[in-house]
């Protein structure tokens, strides 16, 4: 047997020392005789030192065979009679080293994996580079570990043999279980897991509308085969199932060419040109590594939600653990159907009718467009004839102007309350409306949802990964303008016939206003048709500039904010507010938005030190997506306008990790 030939071959090594010895021995004095008989002058002195070679070997045999027997003894006393024979019958890779790893004893299996023979008194860390004696010794009972050696796969397991604990006798027992077949397979049905992607063409009806009548048939051959294409990246089978929509199978190892493509299909449909006068746009929502094809297809679904909740134009993968986001690199396209915002105001009123009373709430730190819209949610409650509160922190609000007005109106004394009071008036038949945010750990009061059941959700942000899901009614829409903008479509259908007073109107008009930068950005035909709305309503356009003002100090703020600003990137402004002001968050904004007016710069931010964290507010002029870099820092918005915080940093490691955000975001587009 091979281990018992291992054995073997350190007895014949001293036999063959033995024979070696008397060969030399018989040649140097038959050397020496002939001299002797010649009278050569050294004949004695050969002689001589022939007796001393052969006396020195002698005893370096005699050593040899001693510390041979020492080591035989050792293993004696380390191995049983049963271990012995496990070792030597063992049909797998073996090897014995002591607490060092030098190796006292292998098989011939051992030899082989390795490559090497002569291995007694090396290091099996010099073969094994990743194997770690010390993971054996710590542990007395049976370790595990796992290599790759060459290109097997080995399981291999440890354990300390005999003596006694802190003895340097102990020895290492170390077995190879090759597990090279099983890693194989699988790699093999990894490669072969199916991925579901689903394809949407985002705009197709408004595409179509905008597109000569004669382009029709040209501009959809056109985006069908760009997709094929990039499905044929990846070896893909698609199905076509609505006129709009494809459902794609890749393999998982196909699926890393898509990966590796960037999902460049984006692009090439979006500069489809024939004469259309909107440019077509994809949203791919893909599942993947879920525990069937059923989860897959579940994975598949939310990141298509996902990606049209963002505004379309990119690609999301969806696995067990989280998102992953490709894209996003053009701004929503306007919906001109009220279709929808019809459907959700009957939903509503049904759902205020079957409540006790409505707790409205927007985001922490709210301003003009979260307390106008929770404004307008609290006059369609009480059209309803159900009683309703808006939770807002008042110390923290930045639209204080606009608030303290309302607080001033008798029919609004008691609306306005604070976190603890409405954890201690909610009960189960409470209706929660969260209003311009849907990320749970940014409303007013978190701990509400939590506990709430039924939930209402209306937002125009860009959806982002964590998302208030258990919602009974969700309206989220971001290809809207603002918040204001959704309710103001809302209460033409909830008020019947019932008119806005003057402050209503204009409390949702400066949230419209804010949000549009004065009906600069986002500013699509639904929007100026809520402001119409509004106007009709009494809203007096200078009343409403009257809600901005600032304080002195908040405009030498924003000026020394402007003051710092440096150019990153070429196009990118960079500023900063090391001091904290009143009004901070405003005066950052406006700050923002007013570095958009220097001369070649698409995108700015400004980053402001508060008592314990670091507010980012970022503008882009959409060449440059603000949301996606902001993401990065767990903030969000939209393409032009988007926001973070970062607790427990500085200005400088906030500095440093925005840059970092910038050159990955700029570097992938």
């Amino acid at each position: 047997m091979k281990s018992e030939k291992t054995a073997a071959k350190v007895f014949f090594n001293k036999k063959r020392r033995y024979i070696r010895l008397g060969i030399y021995a018989a040649i140097l004095i038959a050397l020496g005789f002939v001299m002797l008989v010649k009278r050569s002058a050294g004949a004695g002195f050969e002689i001589l030192m022939t007796i001393g070679i052969i006396a020195f070997e002698l005893f370096h045999v005699k050593k040899s065979e001693k510390e041979f027997l020492n080591y035989i003894q050792q293993l004696e006393f380390c191995l049983n009679d049963n271990s012995r024979g496990s070792l030597l019958n063992y049909p797998g890779p073996l090897v014995i080293t002591d607490m060092a790893g030098e190796i006292n004893w292998y098989n011939d299996w051992f030899g082989e994996t390795v490559g090497q023979g002569d291995l007694f008194g090396r290091f099996i860390q010099d073969y094994i580079p990743g194997i770690q004696i010390s993971k054996f010794i710590e542990d007395e009972e049976q370790t595990k570990i796992n290599l790759t050696i060459g290109d097997n796969h080995y399981e291999i397991w440890g354990n300390i043999a005999g003596g006694k604990a802190g003895s340097d006798r102990r020895l290492v027992v170390i077995y190879f279980v090759d597990k090279t077949k099983e890693v194989r397979m699988e790699q093999l049905r990894e490669d072969e897991r199916m991925i579901e992607a689903i394809v949407s063409i985002d705009n197709y009806d408004e595409v179509l509308k905008e597109t000569p009548d004669s382009n029709h048939g040209a501009l959809l051959g056109e985006i069908d085969q760009k997709i094929n294409a990039w499905i044929n990246i990846g070896s893909g089978v698609m199905r076509k199932y609505e006129k709009d929509k494809f459902v794609v199978f890749f393999s998982n190892k196909n699926f890393k060419k898509i990966v590796d493509n960037k999902f460049a299909v984006l692009d090439e449909v979006r500069a489809i040109d024939k004469d259309n006068q909107i440019p077509a746009t994809l949203s791919i929502g893909i599942g993947r590594n879920g525990a069937d094809v059923a989860e897959n297809d579940k994975f598949a679904r939310l990141a298509m939600d996902m990606a049209l909740g963002r505004g379309g134009d990119q690609a999301i993968i969806r696995d067990e653990a989280n998102f992953t986001f490709f894209g996003a690199k053009t701004r929503e396209v306007e919906k001109r159907t009220k279709v929808k915002a019809r459907v959700v105001s009957h939903a509503f009123r049904e759902l205020v009718n079957q409540s006790g009373k409505v707790l409205i709430m927007g985001h922490a730190r709210s301003d003009m467009d979260s307390l106008g819209a929770a404004i307008g949610i609290l006059k369609a409650v009480k059209r309803c004839g159900k009683e309703a509160f808006i939770i807002i922190n008042s110390s923290e609000s930045n639209a204080k102007i606009l608030l303290n007005e309302f607080r001033a109106m008798p029919q609004y004394e008691d609306v306005f309350i604070t976190e603890e009071t409405a954890l201690n008036i909610y009960d189960k038949e409470t209706l929660v409306t969260v209003v311009d945010v849907h990320r749970p750990s940014m409303v007013e009061c978190p701990e509400l949802l939590e506990h709430a059941k039924n939930i209402v959700l209306i937002d125009h942000h860009r959806r982002s990964e964590d998302f208030i899901e258990n919602a009974v009614l969700i309206y989220h829409e971001p290809y809207a303008s603002s918040a204001s903008e959704m309710i103001t479509e809302m209460l033409q259908y909830l008020l019947d016939g019932e008119r806005l007073t003057k402050q209503e109107a204009e409390a949702l008009y400066s949230g419209i206003f804010m949000d549009t930068k004065g009906f600069t950005f986002k500013a699509g035909v639904r929007t100026f048709e809520a402001a119409s709305y509004l106007r009709r309503m009494g809203v007096d356009p200078v009343s409403v500039r009257r809600l901005f003002k600032t304080n002195i100090k908040s405009y030498i703020a924003k000026a020394d904010i402007i003051r710092t600003a440096v150019v990153y990137k070429e196009n990118i402004a960079l500023s900063y507010l090391y001091n904290e002001c009143p009004d901070m968050s405003v005066a950052v904004a406006q700050a923002a938005d007013e570095l958009l007016d220097i001369s070649g710069i698409e995108a700015s931010f400004v980053l402001a030190k508060t008592e314990d964290k670091i507010l980012i507010s970022g503008r882009s002029l959409e060449k440059v997506n603000v949301q996606v870099i902001l993401e990065k820092l767990g903030g969000g918005g939209h393409i032009t306008i988007a926001g973070a915080q970062l607790k427990d940093t500085t200005i400088e490691e906030a500095d440093k990790l925005l840059r970092e955000a910038i050159n990955e975001v700029v570097g992938e587009n």
